[in-house]
């Protein structure tokens, strides 16, 4: 979807002061040396007592509205994205965001269940809202995760990911930022949605055994039931993901190496190096990859605090073209395309 008068107005980013580094992770023994050399991420913040997502959450969202120009009476959607527990059961984490940030004011807060696409794939849903009101102000994304033990073993419950908690938001609106919203393209493929499920059976209740969930034992139950499917998944995964960016780049009359930065999702670096590197032919140096190593996979964070960095340190200049891509178990795709309008004075 190409749009036509849809801004960037703000982005917030939370983060918590305790660093835990993948060096102390393997003296520890909760790490092998072996994956933390092959996957390269360096460190990740870790949430304190009462850090949980919703708060963190909406710490970044109290950031991005201020940075905005926005009042809280403006803002007329809230979107919450979330993969990780939220500090209760039962709950609406969508409303906590909401009161904190704008205190009553909003038209509909809603939940996100994306997986690792939660943000873009809301900031779509966002971008619908604001076009199609164009007087009523501005809408609101955020998303905030946390992982801890007994639940998710941040450094071992995927062998693909390393988890960091963190919080972000981003303001979208008709009437102005520092960034155009050139275009957004989705694509869901629900194929691959036992991918994740695993083959096991259904689970009564949450967290049943009371062990760390194994994400990583998941796709290879399903992956084992013919010879041929791990080769069939990859073609799959390739298919939806150039299929989306090709779209969102058509759409937006881009060019992939005209764009002056790339920002994906903080991965491990062997997937990093192989899906955008060779396969792209992207050079790191357009990207905030090397930096985000310090702060591992932020659920579906990752992105926006990419946006973030690159605004906080000078980096945008009128005139630059930002692709970000997304994917979550699902499976489902999210490409956005911006163009910077103005440097944002952001300290």
């Amino acid at each position: 979807m190409r749009w036509e008068n849809v801004h960037v107005a703000g982005v917030g980013v939370y983060l918590p002061e305790e660093v835990q580094t993948a060096e102390q992770a393997v003296a520890e023994g909760r790490y092998d040396a072996t994956a933390a050399a092959v996957n390269g991420v360096r460190a990740v913040r870790v949430a304190g007592p009462g850090e949980t997502g919703p708060v963190m959450a909406a710490e970044a969202g109290r950031q991005a509205l201020a940075r905005s120009g926005h009042a809280p009476q403006d803002i007329d959607l809230v979107l919450h994205a979330c993969t990780s527990h939220q500090g209760r059961d039962l709950w609406t984490p969508a409303h906590f965001v909401q009161r904190e940030v704008l205190g009553t004011h909003a038209s509909a807060a809603i939940e996100l269940r994306q997986g690792c696409n939660g943000v873009l794939s809301g900031l779509e849903l966002a971008a619908s809202w604001a076009a199609s009101r164009p007087g009523s102000g501005a809408a609101l994304v955020t998303c905030g995760d946390a992982w801890h033990l007994p639940y998710v073993d941040r450094w071992t419950s995927d062998d693909q990911t390393v988890f960091g908690d963190g919080g972000s938001a981003v303001v979208l609106s008709a009437r102005g930022g520092f960034a155009r919203l050139l275009a957004t393209v989705s694509r869901s493929d629900a194929s691959l949605e036992p991918l994740y499920r695993g083959m096991g059976p259904w689970d009564e209740t949450p967290f049943p055994d009371g062990k760390p969930v194994r994400l990583g034992d998941r796709p290879g139950e399903w992956l084992l039931r013919d010879k041929v499917a791990y080769d069939d998944v990859l073609a799959t995964v390739a298919g939806n993901f150039d299929e989306t960016l090709r779209q969102v780049l058509e759409e937006s009359g881009t060019g992939l190496h005209d764009a002056r930065w790339f920002v994906h999702a903080s991965m491990i670096r062997p997937i990093a190096e192989w899906g955008f590197g060779k396969r792209l032919g992207l050079d790191p140096a357009r990207t905030t990859y090397e930096w985000s190593l310090d702060f591992g996979h932020v659920g579906s964070s990752d992105q926006l605090m990419g946006i973030n960095h690159l605004a906080e340190t000078g980096r945008l200049s009128p005139g630059d073209r930002v692709i970000t891509v997304g994917a979550g178990t699902g499976f489902m795709w999210t490409a956005a395309v911006l163009e910077i309008e103005h440097t944002p004075d952001w300290p």
